[in-house]
């Protein structure tokens, strides 16, 4: 049965088709006969308690230059829809959680509507600090804003990497290294003057190898995976920052660790999720927008755009 389905995305003419995981999951979606709408975030507003928003019929289309056409939007309540795709990029900043309460207000409107993923996972889960619930699983890790500690941490790893805990796409990420003259302006810039957070993990070897992604739907763990290798010039494996991709199929031991995983991704109500892992660490966990899955289709030759709403229509 065909669905009404509306996608909260970044600005639609900005994406690259080739490789955009949400334009492969709205294509899927068309394929499979649901209507899209889109949205941009910017309109998105409470009007009588009621999220509303400025909402356009969309079709796309497969390998053309002009990718989609929009018909003229209208002011729409977010609660006609069957499904709402969240997909908005961070950072996770004032305005992203403020949109992740207006979306779990929606379900006060229309109990059976499906928010993917949830205002509230959003919310809750930070996609840095959700790796500290699997602590045999990951590299050693401290969150802190205070210089001592951060100073502590390097000498006893000599190499550390710092992260923020708000951005995506390597964006921020610094390799540290015990001789390294920039680490206290670095560390004073990213929290502050050691008034915000930040996170510490331990340099992991491995990481010249690459990063692998593993996409997590509905607790079901895709074996197909990828993996993104750093070039020789930054220590970032994102594809953002320069970093090449493989194919790459995983391990007993690494499907084991992402079942864990992902078990615990199912019982918080977080439908999809990309996991990121070096060797047999886990380093993060991405559930504002996974991507990978134009990648990992093209490798494997399979359509996890497919798989996706499959699982989705048995949500019913």
């Amino acid at each position: 049965m065909s669905k009404k389905i509306l996608v909260i995305m970044d600005p639609i003419e900005s994406i690259n088709i080739k490789k955009d995981t949400t334009y492969q999951l709205m294509l899927s979606a068309q394929v499979y006969g649901h209507e899209l709408y889109y949205m941009d975030p910017g309109s998105l507003s409470i009007n009588s308690c009621e999220p509303v928003g400025s909402i356009s019929r969309i079709k796309l289309h497969k390998e053309k230059k002009i990718f989609y056409e929009k018909l003229e939007a209208n002011k729409i309540q977010l609660s006609k829809f069957d499904y709402i795709l969240m997909r908005l990029d961070p950072p996770v900043n004032n305005n992203y959680i403020y949109i992740t309460y207006i979306l779990d207000m929606i379900k006060n409107k229309n109990k059976n509507i499906k928010v993917l993923n949830t205002g509230s996972s959003l919310r809750n889960y930070n996609e840095k600090l959700i790796t500290l619930n699997f602590p045999n699983h990951i590299p050693d890790t401290i969150l802190t804003c205070s210089k001592n500690e951060l100073s502590l941490f390097k000498k006893k790893h000599k190499k550390i990497i710092l992260k923020p805990l708000n951005l995506m796409g390597g964006k921020s990420i610094y390799l540290i290294d015990e001789s390294d003259k920039n680490f206290n302006v670095i560390s004073e810039d990213m929290t502050c003057s050691w008034n915000n957070y930040i996170i510490a993990q331990e340099y992991l070897p491995d990481a010249n190898k690459g990063d692998k992604r593993i996409i997590v739907i509905n607790g079901k763990v895709i074996e197909e995976s990828v993996i993104r290798v750093p070039n020789n010039n930054d220590h970032r494996a994102n594809l953002a920052s320069g970093g090449s991709i493989k194919k790459y199929n995983l391990t007993q031991e690494e499907i084991k660790i992402c079942k864990e995983v992902a078990k615990f991704l199912f019982e918080k109500n977080i439908f999809l999720a990309g996991i990121d892992m070096i060797g047999n660490k886990i380093t993060e966990v991405n559930i504002t927008s996974p991507t990978c899955f134009s990648e990992i289709n093209n490798f494997h030759n399979i359509d996890l755009g497919k798989t996706f709403w499959e699982v989705v229509n048995e949500l019913n």
